[in-house]
């Protein structure tokens, strides 16, 4: 059975490295950011909806709200349709647009980071298809490297689809950044993945730096609170703990997100 509190008093994660992601409801998220005094992973600004249009006045309304939290920032980057190693050098083009304009909308709300995903689509079985991955991958990626290094920016790359981290962890040993380094989302592992997490800890190795996390009954990224879902949460817990990796986390649980500061024993600030 799930459970819907953690068993001691601890916090499961330091409060310092604890983030809330900020999709849509944007004043419940900021403000849970703000009473349990953690951080803000943006990521309204990777639906395009708010990509199409002027979004000056929202970047400067993000950039007065973030400014006052008292952990990270971050910026989850465009992902709808972002085939970075797309065949079709047009694709590929708008995708180095976007890419660059999330890092100016990053230094607009004051963020340390700017996360993309990976965009691997095991769906796809032709036989050369995780070479020109890999190759197309290592085409695109060292310019955006080169501007995250110049900004002082790391980029972060988030599994999505995919039933192994092997690609992205090839990608990031050929890249060999501290300005290339992964994202490990808990709930995508296990939804479109029958490696056991641990293993995707392992392959993940020395370039894991962030989580997301919420849970899930195990077939849909549901984005529920942490123990209301089917997800072995607490072993997942220990396991990157164990890693001993300066590791920040991620609470995409949206309207859950309270319950699942009970969870992880964090309590509102002052």
């Amino acid at each position: 059975m799930p459970k819907t509190t953690a068993n001691n008093s601890k916090p499961i994660v330091p409060r310092s490295k604890l983030m809330v992601a900020v999709a849509i409801a944007h004043e419940y998220e900021l403000r849970c950011a703000r009473d349990y005094a953690v951080g803000a992973e943006v990521q309204t600004f990777g639906f395009p909806q708010f990509l199409a249009n002027d979004n000056t006045k929202l970047l400067a309304k993000f950039a007065e709200k973030t400014a006052n939290l008292k952990g990270p920032i971050g910026l989850h980057g465009p992902f709808i349709d972002t085939v970075h190693h797309s065949p079709d050098p047009e694709i590929r083009e708008i995708c180095r647009i976007r890419y660059l304009r999330a890092f100016d909308m990053a230094e607009a709300i004051g963020a340390s980071y700017v996360l993309f995903h990976s965009q691997f689509n095991p769906v796809i079985k032709v036989p050369v298809y995780r070479k020109n991955y890999h190759e197309e991958s290592l085409r695109f990626w060292p310019e955006l490297v080169e501007e995250a290094e110049l900004r002082r920016m790391p980029i972060y790359i988030e599994n999505m689809f995919e039933d192994t981290p092997e690609p992205s962890r090839k990608v990031a040993d050929a890249i060999d950044s501290a300005y290339f380094k992964l994202c490990l989302d808990v709930a995508h592992a296990a939804i479109h993945s029958k490696l056991d997490i641990a293993e995707w800890i392992d392959i993940c190795g020395k370039h894991l730096c962030h989580v997301h996390v919420n849970d899930c009954m195990g077939t849909m990224d549901d984005h529920l609170g942490l123990g209301q879902g089917v997800l072995d949460l607490s072993r997942a817990f220990a396991l990157l703990k164990r890693t001993g990796l300066p590791l920040t986390y991620v609470l995409e649980t949206h309207k859950n997100t309270v319950a699942s500061m009970k969870y992880l024993n964090i309590t509102k600030s002052g």
